[in-house]
C-alpha cells in the first residue's frame, strides 16, 4: 500500500538514526526526490507518494545512510542565501565558512577586485560578487571539475559577466593588485581522523595539508603578499587552533601588515584576516 508523505518522512528519520540529523535529512531527500519544496511538503502530508519519487527516495535514502552526505545526493547546498551545485570534486559549503563573506563584503570599498585562491564551488567569490554588485573578481583551483562547477554556479547565479575562472597552482595566481583575497584552503593534519562522511567522499585535495595542517598557508603568504593592493584585505578560513601558526607565516611575509585572528559563533579559531 502506498505511503503518505507523512509516513514516508517518519520512515526516513527512523532509518536515518545515525545521522546527527536524522529528520533534517529525510525531509530534504524527499523534498528532492518529490521537486516540493518544505511548505509544499506539509500541504501534501497526508498525500501519497507517487510510485515514481518513492523508489527515488529510498534510492537516496540508502546512499545517506551509507554515510553519503546529503548535499551530494542532492546535487546542490545553500549557502550565504544562495544555492551552489556541489559535485565529489568540491567540498560542501559549510555555514561557519560565511563568516569570511560577510567580513569581505563590510571591508570592500568601491570597485573593489577580489581573488579567490582555491575556489571549489566558487561560494566564496561569487558570494562577495553578488552582494557587490561593482565587483570583479578571479576564483583559482587546480581541479578541473571543481572549475566546471564554479563556471556552472556563476551561470546559474547570473554572475558569469563579473566572474571569471582559471585553473592553477596557487603560485601561479593572475597578478595583482587585489583589493579582497579569499581562501579556504586545505587544512586538516595528514594524520587526523575523519568522518566516513568526509574522508569517504569529499576531495582529499581540497581537505589535507601536510603533517601540521599548514602547508598550504606556507604557498599562500608569499601569494597574498605579492598580490594583494595598499589598503587590501585578505580573509583566510583557519582549523580550530591554528590561529597562532597561520598568523606566524602571514606576519613573516606581511611584516607592515595587521593580522588578526576571529572566532566563529562556536567559539572555535576559524578566520585569519590580513590588512
Amino acid at each position: 500500500m502506498p505511503l503518505t508523505y507523512s509516513q514516508h518522512l517518519a520512515e526516513g528519520t527512523m532509518r536515518l538514526g545515525t545521522s546527527p540529523t536524522p529528520a533534517l535529512d529525510a525531509r530534504v531527500l524527499l523534498c528532492a526526490a518529490s521537486g516540493l519544496d518544505h511548505a509544499g511538503l506539509i500541504a501534501a502530508a497526508r498525500d501519497e507518494v507517487p510510485k515514481e519519487a518513492a523508489g527515488k527516495y529510498a534510492r537516496m535514502l540508502s546512499r545517506r545512510a551509507g554515510g553519503e552526505p546529503v548535499a551530494y545526493i542532492t546535487g546542490e547546498q545553500e549557502f550565504f542565501g544562495r544555492m551552489f551545485k556541489v559535485t565529489r570534486d568540491t567540498l560542501i559549503p559549510r555555514p561557519e565558512t560565511e563568516m569570511l563573506v560577510e567580513a569581505a563584503v563590510a571591508a570592500a570599498g568601491p570597485n573593489p577586485r577580489v581573488l579567490d585562491l582555491g575556489t571549489g564551488t566558487g561560494c566564496l567569490l561569487l558570494s562577495v560578487l553578488g552582494e557587490l554588485t561593482s565587483a570583479h573578481g578571479v576564483g583559482i583551483d587546480k581541479s578541473p571539475g571543481a572549475l566546471q562547477v564554479a563556471e556552472k554556479n556563476a551561470h546559474l547565479l547570473k554572475l558569469d559577466r563579473w566572474a571569471e575562472f582559471r585553473m592553477l597552482d596557487f603560485r601561479y595566481a593572475p597578478d595583482g593588485p587585489f583589493d579582497i583575497i579569499l581562501s579556504n584552503p586545505p587544512y586538516i593534519e595528514d594524520a587526523a581522523e575523519l568522518p566516513v562522511s568526509v574522508a569517504g567522499y569529499e576531495p582529499e585535495l581540497a581537505l589535507r595539508a601536510g603533517a601540521d595542517g599548514l602547508d598550504a598557508y606556507r604557498v599562500l603568504a608569499p601569494v597574498i603578499a605579492e598580490r594583494l593592493a595598499p589598503g587590501g584585505h585578505a580573509f583566510l578560513e583557519i582549523g580550530t587552533g591554528q590561529g597562532e601558526a597561520v598568523s606566524s607565516l602571514m606576519k613573516a611575509d606581511m611584516p607592515e601588515r595587521e593580522v588578526s585572528v576571529h572566532k566563529d559563533l562556536a567559539g572555535h579559531e576559524r578566520m585569519v584576516t590580513v590588512r
